[in-house]
């Protein structure tokens, strides 16, 4: 015959006992649920963060050699060329948007590309009310291409009328007898540059590809 002491009792839990262990383990998983999806949102703002980086660059490096942005993130010529796709080929996908791509647009008139990513509620609210989002303004690498390209013909410029070379008629036939390419024809901005045979002033209309604006780049 077994019998028990009393104030003794055989292993295991009581009612109370396991209650109680129920609620501390409901408390610490109502804690750690929240804890880790901040995680999660964090590490995808930062992921959104780099490769938004990346974009801006390879737009910044698309308009300098084309005078224009792309017609979208996947263009060719653009994608896989100025823009890399990364390891799983997700450089342009929104981490927040389960695998649809970051929202891109182009302003012609603004001479502007926008992209955005739609966030930690996955809704595109548009890039006014969207915190990740990134403004490509063409006149830098416009400009940047415009002053490269300037100071390339200043020299050969100079060197053509040290040397006794003709600089009268249209810049077309100047920058022939230049020896430079027909590339020589335009700005960065895509606008032909025009040239002053009198006073050997050539000009560029400058990011708004309009002449006689404040804005025109003279040589």
């Amino acid at each position: 015959m077994t019998t028990c002491e009393p104030g003794t009792r055989d292993g295991g839990f009581t009612l109370i006992e396991l209650v109680v262990v129920l609620a501390v383990l409901g408390l610490l998983l109502g804690t750690a649920v929240p804890l880790a999806s901040a995680v999660i949102q964090a590490d995808r703002r930062q992921e959104a963060r780099g490769e938004l980086a990346a974009i801006v660059t390879a737009l910044e490096s698309f308009y300098f050699e084309n005078a224009a942005f792309p017609a979208n993130l996947a263009a060719a010529g653009f994608y896989g060329e100025h823009l890399q796709p990364g390891v799983g080929d997700d450089a342009v996908s929104d981490p927040f948007a389960a695998s649809q791509s970051y929202v891109y647009s182009v302003n012609t008139s603004a001479n502007t590309a926008t992209v955005y990513s739609v966030g930690d509620n996955g809704v595109d609210d548009g890039a006014a009310s969207e915190e990740l989002v990134a403004v490509v303004r063409g006149a830098v690498p416009g400009s940047r291409k415009t002053a490269a390209r300037l100071r390339l013909i200043v020299e050969v410029l100079a060197n053509h009328i040290e040397a006794g070379g003709s600089v009268a008629g249209s810049w077309a036939t100047v920058r022939t007898a230049l020896g430079l390419g027909s590339t020589y024809d335009y700005d960065g901005f895509g606008t032909a540059l025009q040239w002053t045979d009198a006073t050997y002033t050539l000009t560029s209309a400058g990011p708004d590809r309009v002449f006689g604006t404040a804005d025109d780049i003279t040589l």
